[in-house]
C-alpha cells in the first residue's frame, strides 16, 4: 500500500477554497461605514457640530413621539423587541441597511422577497432588525424610489432613537454619523423634526450625489 507523506497529508487537511458569491447577493455586500476613530479631523468636526444641533432637537418629547410614529408602521411587538436589550451594533446594522437602500444596492424585493433574510443577513443583522425593515418598507404608502428613501430615513431615525434610549453620545451613533456626513446641518435638523410627523414626508430627504 502506498504511504502518504506528511506533505500530502497537510494538503488534504486544507479546507477547499470558497467559491465567489454570484448573482444579487454579490452586489449587496456590507458597506464600510465611517466609524468613530476613522474620521478625518474635518469629518469629526462636522459630526460634532451636527450632534450639538441634534441634542437640541432630540428631547424627551422627541423620543416619545418618534417611538409612536415608528409603531404606526410596524407591529408593536416588533418595535418592543427592537428596543429591548439594545446593543450598539444594532445601530450599525441599521445604518448599513439604510446606506445600501440609499445607494440603490438594496431594492424593494431584496427587503421583502423570498431572499430578503439572506440579503439582509449580509449586513450581520439579527432577525428582529430584518423584521423591522421588512414591516416598515411594506407599510409606507409611497411608490417606487420614494418608498425606499422614506424607509431608509426611517431606519436611520430609528437607529438614532435606539442610541438615545440607551443614553449613547450621538456623536458616536452610526446612523447619526452617516446623516451628518451626508446632509447639511440644517437638513439634518429638518429631517429630525419631520420624523415627528407622517414618515411619508421623509421621502423628501433623498441621498446627496
Amino acid at each position: 500500500m502506498r504511504r502518504t507523506t506528511p506533505r500530502q497529508a497537510r494538503k488534504r487537511r486544507k479546507s477547499p477554497r470558497k467559491r465567489p458569491r454570484s448573482g444579487r447577493t454579490a452586489k449587496i455586500r456590507r458597506r464600510r461605514t465611517h466609524a468613530v476613530g476613522t474620521l478625518t479631523v474635518p469629518q469629526q468636526h462636522r459630526v460634532d457640530l451636527a450632534a450639538e444641533i441634534r441634542a437640541s432637537v432630540v428631547t424627551d418629547g422627541w423620543r416619545e413621539v418618534v417611538g409612536d410614529r415608528a409603531s404606526e408602521y410596524v407591529a408593536s411587538s416588533t418595535f418592543a423587541r427592537l428596543t429591548r436589550n439594545y446593543r450598539r451594533r444594532r445601530c450599525r446594522f441599521l445604518a448599513d441597511i439604510a446606506k445600501a437602500i440609499l445607494a440603490g444596492k438594496a431594492k424593494y424585493h431584496d427587503l421583502v422577497g423570498g431572499l430578503a433574510d439572506k440579503v439582509m443577513a449580509l449586513f450581520g443583522t439579527e432577525r428582529i432588525e430584518r423584521q423591522f425593515v421588512r414591516e416598515l418598507v411594506t407599510k409606507i404608502p409611497l411608490p417606487g424610489d420614494s418608498r425606499l428613501v422614506a424607509t431608509a430615513r426611517g431606519v436611520q431615525i430609528t437607529g438614532i432613537l435606539l442610541c438615545v434610549l440607551n443614553g449613547d453620545d450621538l456623536s458616536r451613533c452610526q446612523c447619526s454619523i452617516d446623516l451628518a456626513l451626508e446632509q447639511a446641518k440644517t437638513a439634518v435638523e429638518k429631517l429630525l423634526t419631520t420624523a415627528l410627523e407622517d414618515w411619508t414626508q421623509l421621502a423628501r430627504f433623498g441621498p446627496k450625489a
